[in-house]
């Protein structure tokens, strides 16, 4: 198992960490190729720090909202019908790796260069690692989602966008901004999509003294940033991505998928999954 550097590992290095090794307990294809001692001590912490407060007040597995929502994303961008795609912020996902597998479809994973660069030393440390490495038609690119030219990324063709655990780190305006960039980009290539995980905080329990503390905690494993807070509903953000141009918004809740096969819905869980397309 591999060990990763203490420092440097980017902003959003403990969720990544956390969410990678979360893949591997939930038994995703590849997600061992991205195990680290780092992603195990962070899950384990995290698991029984949540475990603790549990006694005090019920709420929301983490872990199981977590497969549930990497499973139903999983579903939504292989029933996409495309065979591009771009995933931002994509951490230590091992979807790309999954959908490589195909030489038909062409991957492209975004993330800061800290990120970029863990994720390729991971990779190399494995054999199988190497040979999904050196595959032609998966690209890791460093850069900010919020900058950086989309459509430039892939061929004439439908591409499929996406996007998760990423929005609730920004605010509406900013979240707007991107909507609105890649609906242009699904405007140009008919057949494209935009897939992201979502749940407005109106809909999330009460922080109270105990979510208050886990906030805290959030902010200082990465850096200041923590998840933003409004008072839009489900039916607003709905709009917001209506007026920024797309045509078609459809949300599942994990119960709404049968055909994705979601697990533990016997299970407490919170997690909202969005896809938004051109055509109507």
């Amino acid at each position: 198992m591999a060990e990763l550097p203490e420092k440097g590992e980017g902003d959003l290095s403990v969720t990544a960490l956390y969410t990678s090794q979360t893949w591997i307990w939930g038994e995703f294809p590849y997600a061992g190729l991205f195990a680290s001692r780092g992603a195990e001590r962070v899950f384990n912490a995290t698991n029984a720090v949540m475990r603790f407060f549990a006694w005090f007040r019920r709420s929301p597995s983490l872990q199981h909202s977590l497969i549930q929502r990497h499973t139903m994303i999983d579903h939504l961008a292989g029933a996409s019908g495309c065979t591009q795609f771009v995933e931002l912020a994509a951490g230590l996902s091992r979807r790309g790796a999954t959908l490589s597998e195909d030489p038909g479809v062409a991957y492209v994973e975004v993330d800061l260069p800290a990120m970029v660069a863990t994720k390729a030393r991971l990779l190399e440390a494995s054999e199988e690692g190497r040979v999904v490495a050196a595959r032609s038609n998966l690209r890791r690119l460093a850069g900010d989602a919020r900058e950086m030219d989309l459509g430039a990324l892939h061929e004439d063709g439908p591409v499929c966008v996406v996007a998760e655990g990423l929005l609730m780190y920004f605010d509406a305006e900013t979240q707007q901004a991107l909507w609105r960039r890649i609906a242009a980009l699904c405007a140009e290539r008919p057949g494209s999509a935009l897939i992201f995980d979502f749940v407005p905080a109106v809909e999330q329990p009460k922080p109270g003294f105990i979510g208050a503390l886990l906030g805290g905690l959030m902010r200082r494993f990465t850096k200041g940033r923590g998840f933003v807070v409004d008072e839009r509903t489900r039916e607003q953000v709905v709009e917001d991505l209506r007026e920024a141009g797309f045509a078609r918004v459809d949300v599942y809740e994990p119960g709404q998928l049968e055909e994705a096969a979601v697990p533990a819905l016997d299970v407490f869980t919170q997690t909202l999954v969005w896809r938004a397309r051109m055509d109507a």
